[in-house]
């Protein structure tokens, strides 16, 4: 079965690896090289000094057919498109990798001891499917973010301030880049200034060598030919001071050469050390930029961190407020409804207030019509009792009067009736007062029914508060109308009393009257009747009224003890309302505050971060500017080099010429030695012959001695033959 395939490319500003091929059949490891983990073609095991041994995981996934890569705890990190996956030392979630990604493994750490920078793996990823197809493309697919960075804790964070931050270390990157890249051009400009130095010296050295050769072959050939020319005494002078010049010559001719070649080592030294310096220089400001530049990435990541710890301490805060004001609004709507509610209940009991109004004001109407008419009924009585008496007066008077006594009896009958209807019409008041006292008990009994119902009504969750309030609310009417009850079934009381007074004054009266005639006698008693029946509906009256009386007093109790506990609870939820506000005024002064600080903060952090981007642009202008003075200046020394590599060449060749001239001395000397040894042996013959003319020359000097004295012999034989 074919599998999914990862091809890993090298980047400019990676470490240095060879292109890796990897088969994804399994989860792959990827890691720092140990010795039993060498890095080969085949896996992702990389010999880089920045990495952990278990640095990352990569896979595909079959069954959604993406490949997968996971942060396994690593020291340094992993990145994918410059975004970090994980803390330090901490597994990250599985995250998506797409074909053409830049994958970056561990960062760039320099060890200060030694001023040696080393360098993470940054690489291309291309993936192929099982299929052979490749994979998809970052541009091809919506762009989806990425997991969030370590540093950006908060979710919605600015997308400006984020994109300077990530341009600004963009920036710091390509800056540190350009310092490495430097400071490998110097190391490798030492390197060359070295092995120029060293060449230069072997080169001086061999020239010297040679020139001890040359001329020790030269004098060596001075003395073969001195040697081998018989010449005079005076030749030989004349050829040892010829040669004594040349050799003067030569000799300041070198030390001139000599001398030059040491100014100009001087000078190249010179200028090699002015190199170093400004190379340390340059060393220590880019160290001192990157300690700036990491002073600078901690305040950076310390200003987002208060930035984020800010944004959520606002989000917090906008939370709360909104939930408060949600809650008020709530318990505004409420008590809005219930106000309404109450208005409606307030305006019906109103209604019926002023319909129980009417009706007393009926009652008393008619109250103050019967009245009228029992004090007709009194001046009538009066009048008949007043007949009465003159009847009982004129009894001894002869019946033909019997026209008066008709008219008396028709008058009698009259006042009867209208006593009658008065007694009718009392009664029926009677009755209608028993049926107005019923419908106020059945009223008040509907209003306890009702404000025993509506708490249960409006008993809701966190509306306690509420429903007190309109226990308060509906009370004062209920306190209202028993007090008016109470007022208006006094008033009924002494309606009642009122015509039972009179009408105990009209028997009084008609029992003083003592009447004899039967029909007086018969008024009396339905009177007496009526009278009775009117005390039997005023005790009954007087019964409901008390009972009304009762009622209305556990009523007033009760209302009392409603009124009380709801006058304690809106004292209670007042102090909480105003705890609420004071609550409400500290979290709105705590929200301003924090906004006012978290602006101040993002202000300063944003002026910061302009002083940060200025200075890094300062810094930047001046590293391009030193730059700028170290290439001018590395062209110098380059063209210097350039011009020590043609004197080199030079010398080169003229140690190739001197070679070969040394080669055709070094035959010279062979044949030199050759030349010596006959030479030797010539001394030797020489010396032989030297001591033959030695002592030939001895035997001359015997020789001449003997002839001296065999001449002085002979001259004087001549003399003394001369003589004789």
């Amino acid at each position: 079965m074919p599998s999914a395939l990862a091809v890993f490319s090298c980047r400019p500003n990676s470490h240095p690896f060879q292109e890796r091929h990897v088969y994804l059949d399994e989860p792959v490891k990827i890691g720092r090289s140990v010795a039993r983990c060498r890095p080969a073609q085949n896996n992702a095991t990389f010999d880089c000094k920045v990495l952990s041994r278990n640095h990352a995981l990569l896979w595909f996934d079959h069954k959604t057919g993406k490949f997968y890569l996971q942060d396994t705890k690593s020291s340094n990190g992993t990145f994918i498109n410059s975004q970090r996956l994980s803390r330090g030392s901490e597994e990250s979630p599985p995250c998506e990798v797409l074909s053409g990604d830049t994958i970056q493994f561990g960062v760039d750490v320099t060890e200060n001891t030694r001023k040696v920078t080393h360098g993470c793996i940054v690489s291309t990823i291309k993936l192929f499917l099982p299929d052979g197809m490749e994979a998809r493309r970052r541009s091809d697919v919506i762009q989806a973010p990425l997991p969030l960075p370590v540093d950006k804790v908060a979710a919605n964070t600015p997308s400006m301030y984020s994109q300077e931050l990530f341009q600004l270390s963009q920036y710091l990157q390509e800056a540190l880049h350009r310092e490495q890249m430097l400071e490998q051009k110097l190391a490798t400009l030492q390197r060359l200034l070295a092995t120029t130095q060293e060449a230069s010296e072997s080169s001086w050295q061999a020239l010297i060598d040679e020139d001890r050769l040359l001329s020790r072959l030269e004098v060596m050939g001075n003395q073969l030919q001195s040697y081998s020319k018989n010449q005079t005494e005076d030749g030989m002078r004349n050829e040892l001071v010829a040669l004594q010049e040349d050799k003067h010559n030569y000799e300041t001719t070198a030390k001139e050469s000599l001398r030059k070649v040491l100014q100009e080592k001087i000078e190249v030294v010179r200028k090699l050390s002015e190199v170093e310096r400004s190379l340390s220089n340059t060393e220590d400001e880019c160290t001192h930029l990157k300690e700036m530049n990491e002073r600078n990435q901690e305040e950076l990541r310390e200003l987002a961190n208060k930035y984020n710890g800010a944004i959520n301490e606002i989000k917090d805060l906008t939370d709360k407020i909104k939930l408060a004001e949600g809650r008020q609004e709530e318990l505004t709507q409420k008590g809005q409804m219930e106000k309404k509610e109450l208005q409606l209940c307030i305006d019906e009991l109103e209604e019926k207030e002023q319909a129980l109004q009417a009706r007393i004001e009926a009652l008393q109407a008619d109250n103050d019509f019967t009245n009228e008419r029992l004090t007709a009924l009194q001046v009538r009585l009066e009048q008949l009792q007043e007949k009465s008496i003159k009847d009982n007066n004129s009894l001894g008077d002869p019946p033909g009067d019997n026209d008066i006594d008709v008219d008396v009896d028709l008058n009698q009958q009259e006042a009867v009736k209208q006593l009658k209807e008065a007694v009718g019409s009392s009664l029926h008041k009677l009755a209608n007062f028993d049926e107005v006292i019923d419908a106020h008990l059945q009223n008040n009994q509907t209003a306890e029914g009702d404000s025993l119902t509506s708490p249960d009504r409006l008993k809701v969750e966190n509306l306690l508060d509420a429903k007190e309030s309109d226990m308060s609310d509906t009370l004062s009417p209920s306190k209202d109308r028993s007090s008016d009850d109470t007022s208006d079934g006094n008033m009924d009381d002494h309606e009642l009393n009122e015509p039972q007074n009179r009408v105990a004054l009209l028997k009084d009266e008609l029992s003083r009257a003592n009447l004899d005639s039967g029909d007086t006698e018969q008024v009396i008693n339905h009177l007496h009747r009526a009278l009775l029946e009117a005390q039997e509906l005023a005790n009954t009256g007087k019964q409901k009224c008390l009972e009304l009386q009762a009622l209305l007093e556990e009523e007033r109790m009760s209302n009392r003890q409603q009124t009380e506990e709801s006058a304690k609870q809106i004292q209670y939820l007042q102090s909480q309302l105003g705890k609420l506000a004071v609550d409400m005024e500290e979290l709105k002064e705590q929200r301003e505050s924090s906004i006012s600080s978290t602006q101040e903060e993002l202000y300063s952090a944003q002026e910061k971060v302009l002083v940060l981007h200025h200075a890094m642009e300062a810094a930047t202008a001046e590293r391009e500017r030193d730059i700028a003075a170290l290439q001018r200046d590395l062209g110098g020394v380059t063209a210097e080099l350039e011009k020590w590599r043609q004197a080199a060449s030079k010398y080169e060749q003229e140690i190739n010429s001197l070679q070969a001239t040394f080669q055709q001395q070094s035959l010279h000397q062979q044949r030199a030695l050759e030349l010596q040894g006959e030479l030797e042996r010539l001394q030797k013959g020489c010396s032989g012959l030297q001591q033959e003319c030695d002592c030939l020359r001895s035997e001359k000097t015997t020789l001449v001695n003997r002839l001296h004295r065999l001449e002085n012999d002979l001259d004087s034989s001549r003399e003394q033959t001369a003589v004789t």
